[in-house]
């Protein structure tokens, strides 16, 4: 994400504020008049002006975040107004459980479905931290990240991680759950791996997560193998069907 032209000190201080969430870029239109702008910045009607270019969730290749979606900004020019703006902006991949159970269980099926680890993190915090945003960009189509703020409807998935949601104790909390253990929650506390870290920051919760996310990002749903019809049937003729049919078809590319 990239942000254009304000008063140089206000400037450096959102730089400094926003650093390794967004990149922060000024262009002088006071400078070399003969030099076009580029074409990314779009038309220029009068300065400051400061825009947000972000990348759009659906993209036209699958692998690339070339297509932004740019968005004006028109508020006070003080650094923590534009941070904040920044942070209300910021594109979020993770899944927020609001309702419960039923939420998880989306989470959970979704991670199943692309053959990804499951990230849940617990917080203290009402609203999605930029953070959070950040890293389920940094870790998109390598790892689901999950978040369960504490809420009643989240009541009974805390106590399962021995969270009291009176006293908010144990928070925040992380947790990564192989793609192979996506099963039973309850009952595969010894599958969890659990960030151990006294510090919740970027850099370490970053490095945490490199860990356990997968090498290559993942771009279609898992292939569900096909049911015999008949146990009669021959095996050998029924596993040459099913190979055939799934070389002839093409992957099916899911936005995740």
């Amino acid at each position: 994400m990239r942000i254009l032209p304000a008063s140089p000190p206000e400037w450096e201080q959102l730089a400094k504020a926003a650093k390794g969430i967004v990149k922060i870029a000024y262009w002088d239109t006071e400078g070399d008049r003969s030099r076009p702008s580029p074409r990314l910045l779009g038309e220029i009607q009068g300065t400051p002006t400061i825009r947000l270019f972000k990348p759009k969730k659906k993209q036209r290749k699958p692998e690339s975040n070339s297509d932004k979606t740019v968005v004006d900004y028109n508020f006070e020019r003080k650094a923590k107004d534009m941070k904040q703006f920044i942070e209300n902006e910021m594109t979020n991949y993770s899944q927020r459980i609001t309702f419960g159970q039923s939420d998880l269980d989306k989470a959970i099926a979704k991670a199943k479905k692309f053959g990804l680890p499951l990230a849940i993190l617990f917080t203290s915090k009402p609203r999605t931290a930029p953070m959070t945003k950040f890293l389920s960009t940094e870790f998109r189509r390598r790892i689901l990240i999950a978040e369960v703020p504490p809420t009643k409807n989240n009541q009974e998935i805390m106590k399962q991680f021995g969270i009291s949601q009176s006293s908010k104790d144990g928070l925040p909390l992380l947790i990564v759950i192989p793609p192979g253990e996506l099963v039973d929650l309850v009952n595969t506390n010894d599958a969890f791996v659990r960030y151990d870290g006294a510090e919740f920051t970027k850099r370490k919760l970053h490095s945490f997560l490199s860990q356990h996310a997968l090498s290559s990002p993942v771009y279609n749903a898992k292939e569900v193998p096909m049911a015999s019809e008949s146990g009669s049937e021959d095996q050998t003729t029924t596993s040459t069907k099913t190979s055939t049919q799934q070389s002839q078809a093409s992957p099916k590319h899911v936005e995740l």
